[in-house]
C-alpha cells in the first residue's frame, strides 16, 4: 500500500483502518444486502432487512428501541414498518403496560424469512471462508467483539 507518494504504509492501525472501512463499506452496501435478500426470496429494502434481522435477534422492541438496534432514525424506522406490515412480515401492538408505547414484532411469515435472510447470510460467510479452519473463524469473531467493545468505548480524540 503507498500513501501520498512516501512508500509503503507501515502502521498496522491505518491498514486496519483501511480493512475496517472496506468492511464497513461491503457490508453497508445496497449491492450486497439486494443480493442477500434476493437469494432468500425477500423482496425488502435493505433497512427493512435490517429491521426483520434486528427483530429476530432481539425479538419483539418498541419503535424507538428497533431504532437504536438498527442504528436508524425513529422516523426511517417508521417509514420502513409500513411496507413490511402490508406484507405481512411485521406487527404492531402496544406495550401492555403503557398503551402509548408502540411494540413490533415479527409475524410467522416475518421470522421465516428473517431467518432465511439469517441462513443466507451465514451461508454466504461460511463459503467465504471455507479456507479458514474453526479455530480462525472462532479467533476472528472473538477479536471483532473486543474490537467493537474497545471502539464505542473510546472517545473520539479532539483535534489539538
Amino acid at each position: 500500500m503507498v500513501r501520498g507518494g512516501r512508500g509503503p504504509v507501515s502502521d498496522p492501525h491505518d491498514e486496519l483502518l483501511l480493512a475496517i472501512q472496506r468492511l464497513g463499506r461491503l457490508m453497508g452496501s445496497r449491492q450486497v444486502s439486494s443480493r442477500l435478500a434476493e437469494a432468500a426470496g425477500a423482496r425488502v429494502s435493505q433497512q427493512g432487512v435490517q429491521i426483520l434481522r434486528v427483530l429476530l435477534r432481539h425479538g419483539e422492541q418498541p419503535v424507538a428501541g428497533l431504532a437504536a438496534a438498527a442504528q436508524m432514525d425513529i422516523s426511517a424506522v417508521s417509514r420502513q414498518l409500513h411496507p413490511l406490515e402490508d406484507a405481512g412480515l411485521v406487527r404492531r401492538g402496544t406495550a401492555a403496560d403503557d398503551g402509548r408505547v408502540a411494540l413490533v414484532s415479527l409475524t410467522p411469515a416475518g421470522r421465516r424469512l428473517a431467518e432465511r435472510i439469517r441462513e443466507v447470510g451465514v451461508q454466504h460467510l461460511r463459503d467465504s471462508l471455507r479456507d479458514w479452519s474453526a479455530a480462525d473463524t472462532r479467533h476472528l469473531a472473538r477479536l471483532m467483539s473486543r474490537l467493537v467493545d474497545d471502539l464505542q468505548q473510546t472517545e473520539v480524540p479532539t483535534p489539538e
